[in-house]
């Protein structure tokens, strides 16, 4: 008989999924490896709010907190939000999402990335049982019987139940694994900074449809907002040629001036927006997770939460004994996440296909559909569950039990729940 692997998984890529993925294995005792081709691990924004910020939800909150980060990560900066308004150019149709209506002190919460990944990865340096390797890049992977063997770039090889592609969207452990992707573009890039207004945000996100794509007011916690402007490929490089003057006026009237003016802003970026669908998330002793797995239109702010869903369903899978890689559990997850993700993108898709074309009938029908959804009582407060992360099969990681962020909610979290 084959003695057992020296670990019982190596994650490769070490952003918000990945180091999630590695903590959450790790919580069940088992013997992590995290690989990543950065030099170490990423380091907290200082007194500036960097550019990228990403969407929280109530079940990512919760898997957060049961992984004993968001106290950490909320105690530095955390921009709660309680309210979405969304509305569409041209016409009267609107709706709006309150908190309040599902009893809840907020739908969610905008995080830069760069804070939440500094967070995890001081949680991961600090967890036994986990091993660190910088500056290491997967070169080639053989899948034994019971293991697999994973080469990394330095000549050093890694021997593991069972190895987590978390490395992205062009995930190289994914292509080692010979998974085939469907890929879709969609012509469009999305732009981002931040900004500041003349009128307070009131911890209100606000998105408005135009025609080809929309524009999203993330509330900041230190007043001003995040941007996510989706523009197709030529405006979008036109509005990155502006100055910075033309760019805020046009800002402004992009968003229907909801806020006022926009006052000022910061550097600009962007970048493009493709989908992308693994045709299978596992293979022998191989398994995929968040952006390697699936990428969405990120319109909704829903890619990192379904990849932090991922994370916590890996983990309820695989569990805290025994083999971490057999056909068995491997199968329970992917069949316990495809579906999902699957509806998650089409419904993205529907919203993209459904709001960025113009015309006269489309508008009528846009506002109208808002309008509607804005009076339909309990089926609007189903939407606004599931927005939050609320409704459907949970992974018990990222179940919600008390109002996030609170002490009753951190004093709870304990082992009993890993």
């Amino acid at each position: 008989m084959n003695a057992r692997p020296a670990h019982d998984a190596v994650v490769v890529g070490a952003g918000a999924v990945g180091a999630a993925t590695a903590l959450a294995l790790a919580r069940r005792n088992r013997r992590v490896v995290l690989v990543d081709g950065r030099p170490g691990p990423a380091e907290a924004p200082g007194a500036d709010y960097g550019e990228f910020v990403v969407s929280l939800n109530l079940a990512s909150v919760a898997l957060l907190e049961r992984l004993g980060v968001w106290n950490a990560v909320c105690s530095t900066r955390a921009s709660r939000y309680g309210a979405m308004a969304i509305w569409d150019e041209g016409g009267s149709g609107h709706t709006r999402f309150d908190s309040a209506d599902i009893g809840q002190p907020a739908l969610g919460y905008f995080i830069e990335a760069a804070l939440l990944e500094a967070r995890l990865h001081e949680a991961l340096a600090a967890t036994p049982g986990v091993d660190l390797r910088w500056s290491s890049r997967p070169q080639a992977l053989l899948p034994l019987a019971d293991r697999a063997r994973l080469t990394l770039d330095g000549g050093d090889a890694l021997e593991a139940a069972l190895v987590v592609g978390a490395d992205g969207a062009r995930s190289a452990l994914r292509q080692l694994a010979g998974i085939e992707v469907d890929r879709y573009d969609y012509g469009q890039r999305a732009l981002v900074c931040n900004f500041a207004t003349e009128r307070p945000h009131d911890a209100t996100a606000r998105q408005r449809f135009l025609a080809g794509g929309p524009v999203a007011m993330l509330p900041l916690a230190d007043g001003r907002c995040s941007l996510a402007w989706f523009r197709p490929e030529a405006e979008a490089e036109r509005l990155l040629a502006l100055d910075d003057e033309a760019f805020c006026g046009a800002l402004s009237e992009a968003t229907d001036f909801a806020l006022g003016r926009v006052t000022a802003a910061t550097r600009r970026r962007a970048f493009p927006i493709v989908r992308r669908h693994a045709r299978r998330y596992v293979a022998e002793r191989t398994v995929l997770v968040g952006d390697a797995a699936h990428t969405i239109h990120p319109q909704a702010g829903q890619g990192l939460n379904i990849g932090l869903l991922d994370a916590a369903a890996l983990a309820d899978s695989v569990g805290s004994r025994d083999d971490a890689g057999t056909w068995r559990r491997l199968r329970h997850y992917a069949r316990w996440r495809r579906g999902h993700n699957t509806a998650v993108m089409h419904a993205m898709d529907l919203f993209h296909h459904g709001f960025a074309h113009g015309g006269a009938a489309r508008v009528a029908a846009r506002n109208l559909g808002l309008a509607l959804a804005d009076r339909a009582g309990p089926a609007k407060r189903l939407v606004t569950r599931v927005g939050c992360g609320l409704a459907g099969d949970l992974p018990p990681l990222a179940r919600p039990r008390v109002e996030p962020g609170s002490a009753a909610a951190a004093g709870k979290a304990g082992d009993d729940d890993l």
